[in-house]
């Protein structure tokens, strides 16, 4: 997960991300966006992404090549986090199973979460941190082996 988050901030949003210790977190103290995604093969599980409101509009214009100031509305930003997430999974399906098994990804979906809910999340032993210029985006990434 670490290499395909890393990677895709740094190709799509031109931005360089490094994982940080889970101990070097303060709280959250307000919403963050999440975004989350599944996928079904020959594991299923699912895969989530957290970051300031502030942070996924500058991931945005970014991505988009807009003015972050005046030309973004906010189902740009939507669209844009939800594509990352897309990219950010696929990576990490292809890293983790390689090449050959075929995943169904289900629809990103974004939205908000209470300060309260993050901070719950982070507690999760399946979460990891990842630190953008001076921005925290928790993430993690949940797989179930099937059982024939």
């Amino acid at each position: 997960m670490e290499n395909a988050v890393v990677s895709v901030l740094n190709d799509m949003a031109a931005t360089r991300a490094a994982m940080i210790r889970p101990e070097e977190l303060p709280c959250f103290g307000q919403t963050l966006i999440h975004a989350h995604i599944t996928f079904e093969g020959p594991s299923s599980g699912e895969l989530g992404l957290l970051m300031d409101p502030d942070f996924a509009a500058e991931l945005a214009s970014r991505i988009l090549g807009v003015d972050e100031k005046g030309d973004l509305l906010q189902e740009m930003v939507v669209d844009a986090v939800k594509e990352l997430l897309n990219v950010i999974c696929g990576q990490f399906l292809t890293q983790r199973f390689g090449y050959e098994p075929a995943f169904t990804l289900g629809v990103p979906r974004v939205f908000p979460l209470s300060a309260q809910a993050c901070n719950v999340l982070l507690t999760s032993p399946s979460i990891l941190i990842f630190q953008s210029n001076d921005s925290i985006v928790p993430a993690y990434v949940r797989v179930k082996d099937r059982t024939a």
